[in-house]
């Protein structure tokens, strides 16, 4: 059998260059001290990927050397940073691998051995150096967009261009008119004209610039068919490799996605199609046998709707064995739910296969599908049909650079959720609601699924007014989400956390409102796997109080401390801080260092001086050495700078200084 058939061998040397050229210049940059942490995990997949692709093709040099990479960046994204030499090596080790394909590398050998010391030892517990991110509202908290998904080189239609030039033109001439129309003298005009004129023209400026918003995206947009070209190539060498008699055809591959959501979805097809193939399509022998053709069919499509696109993985094979994934559970220690047996099938390492081969039985497939898709807050549904095939379909946003959100209250505070994740929404009074001895229910569509506040899932005390209820697709399953109000759906440009807070699992970005405003987008998977454990009482949460003159900072550390276990206080200033300490009682404080008036090391000195003895910690992304300095001097327990910290270090450190257990964990 023809293992390196030229075609698969053509597109596996496509795919190594291209992860093998990150993996070097990644390695390069984290010797200089400028890798983008953001990267990180994406680093981590091209190592597995090469791992995987390598070893099914049998390049076994290629796999081994692999696997040590993706090894040592699972290291560095702990924050464990490697020895120099080991970097120089890893760096050394990709730029090998293509050369590998042609011939054995002795000097490749060597270098793995290099690695291997590197895995060995501890390695050293430093903070991973990072870019600093833009300055902005949010004192530099939220990170700017990783330069892995704003670089590459897209082709634009010469006449998309001009015709988004063209459009430009015509706004700035619409901002022309609106502001000659806003000098008229009213006097002599009547009012109500005045106003119908300005209101048509703002409608108009309006309309003209999200009809902008919209062509400019568009331009960085690709087809589908990039994404899934190579994929028939690939079903029928999995097919000649496993005796399967296998077709597969394409569905809309014309559709128009944006590039990053290409490149998001390559792997997870991949893997869904050699599950499909391995695992799904029957030997022709038992096909004929069942009254089926012997040539398994599978359908790879994409489907728009609304500002989702839905691609679907279908194949006409024996179907999931539900009581064999139950019984695979038990074995693996998970506790399956009869109703929904889904969120078992994307655990990572779940297998119902008691022996791996060479293209599955890891129990990574199908998890590392539903974490890419999750990653853009995304969802997995596998719908399967004994003896009829199996289903499996992602929904994902049409764009990363815009994204749908459902914007909620709880209280007086605004949340956002993925409308993606959104699957239906009513009024509290109307949900058909029961108590159980495990908390709410809510039945819907014929199912029962746990209900949640979601002030309590986040740690907040429960507001006396909610009066909606939400329905949300999570990776644990279907939940209810009830909440103060449902206030609106908005088009957001959702920025990733910086690593501060980063490691906060209930959060995946914060958006800008305008005017200082910010949304704190949750992660659905957060509520989904609360909801199916009882909440954490309020009353019985360490308190910390947050003094931050910025009201975006204040909001984003309330919703992340909230989440992480905390009961948090906020205030704008110096004085403020006081007027709280002398009111309350506080466990710890986080202290901005740059505000107004009084800034952030009077106020510890301020502190220190009236025998406030709790921990304090400083963060800061512009004090000088000297300005740092004078913070330890004033008595800061702890001293944080906003650009260059491990994930969840605040978290982390609070727990530690407070004394608290499992503080490793947060």
């Amino acid at each position: 059998m023809d293992l390196h058939n030229p075609e698969l061998t053509a597109i596996f040397r496509q795919e190594l260059e291209e992860r093998s050229r990150r993996l070097v210049e990644a390695a390069r940059a984290l010797s200089e001290g400028s890798v983008d942490a953001s990267s990180i995990a994406d680093l981590v997949r091209d190592a597995h990927t090469i791992k995987g692709s390598a070893g099914m093709l049998e390049y076994p040099a290629i796999a081994g050397a692999a696997a040590r990479l993706e090894k040592l960046w699972r290291r560095v994204s702990e924050g464990n940073f490697p020895e120099p030499e080991v970097i120089v090596a890893m760096e050394a080790t990709a730029g090998r691998l293509l050369s590998s394909m042609e011939k054995e590398d002795p000097e490749l050998g060597a270098l793995v051995e290099r690695l291997d010391s590197g895995l060995a030892a501890e390695g050293r517990p430093e903070v991973v150096p990072l870019r600093e991110p833009e300055t902005g509202s949010l004192g530099g908290l939220l990170t700017s967009v990783s330069d892995t998904l704003l670089g590459g080189a897209t082709r634009v239609d010469t006449g998309d261009l001009y015709r988004l030039i063209n459009r430009i033109v015509e706004v700035a001439l619409d901002a022309e008119a609106l502001a000659d129309l806003s000098v008229v003298s009213v006097e002599g005009l009547d009012p109500e004209v005045f106003r119908r004129s300005w209101r048509a023209q703002l409608e108009r400026l309006s309309g003209s610039i999200n009809d902008i918003q919209d062509q400019a995206v568009a331009l960085a947009n690709v087809s589908f068919f990039d994404a899934v070209a190579t994929l028939p190539q690939f079903v029928r060498y999995l097919g000649r490799r496993l005796d399967k008699d296998v077709r597969l055809e394409l569905i809309g591959d014309d559709v128009q996605l944006d590039r990053q959501i290409i490149d998001l979805v390559r792997d997870p097809l991949r893997h869904l199609l050699v599950n499909a193939v391995d695992h799904g399509i029957e030997p022709p022998d038992k096909r004929l046998g069942a009254g089926k053709a012997g040539t398994g069919r599978l359908t790879v499509g994409a489907n728009v709707i609304a500002d989702r696109v839905e691609i679907s993985v279908v194949d006409d094979g024996r179907g999931i064995d539900w009581d064999r994934v139950a019984q695979a559970a038990r074995e693996h220690g998970l506790d399956p739910v009869p109703r929904d047996l889904v969120p078992v099938l994307l655990h990572p390492g779940f297998s119902t296969i008691d022996a791996a081969n060479d293209f599955s039985g890891t129990g990574e497939g199908l998890a590392m599908a539903a974490e890419a898709v999750n990653r853009v807050n995304g969802t997995v549904r596998i719908e399967s049909e004994p003896g009829a095939g199996t289903t499996v379909t992602l929904t994902l946003p049409l764009s990363m650079v815009l994204q749908n959100v459902v914007v909620v209250a709880v209280g007086d505070r605004f949340f956002g959720l993925p409308e993606a994740a959104v699957e239906a929404a009513m009024p509290l009074s109307k949900a058909e609601l029961t108590s159980t001895e495990q908390g709410r229910e809510l039945s819907f569509r014929s199912n029962a699924m746990p209900c949640v506040s979601l002030s309590l899932a986040l740690g907040v005390t429960l507001p006396p007014d909610e009066s909606e209820l939400l329905v949300v697709s999570t990776r644990s399953g279907m939940v209810a989400v009830t909440v103060s109000e449902l206030i609106d759906r908005r088009r957001v440009a959702v920025k990733n956390l910086g690593p501060i807070l980063e490691g906060a699992g209930h959060i995946t970005g914060a958006a800008l409102l305008g005017g200082s405003q910010v949304l704190v987008v949750l992660d659905p998977d957060f509520l989904g796997m609360v909801a199916h454990q009882r909440p954490r009482l309020v009353e019985d949460r360490p308190r910390v109080l947050v003094v931050d003159d910025s009201a975006g900072v204040r909001q984003l550390l309330s919703a992340t401390l909230n989440g992480a276990g905390f009961d948090v206080e906020v205030a704008s200033g110096a004085r403020e801080a006081i007027l709280a300490m002398a009111a309350d009682d506080f466990d710890a404080l986080v202290v901005d260092y740059s505000m107004p008036r009084s800034n952030g090391v009077e106020l510890v000195r301020a502190m220190r001086a009236a025998d406030v003895t709790v921990p304090i910690i400083m963060v800061s992304g512009v004090a000088t050495p000297e300005e740092k300095e004078a913070a330890w001097e004033a008595g800061v327990d702890a001293y944080l700078d906003k650009y260059d910290l491990r994930h969840g270090v605040l978290t982390k450190t609070l727990r530690q200084l407070m004394g608290m257990e499992n503080a490793d964990s947060a």
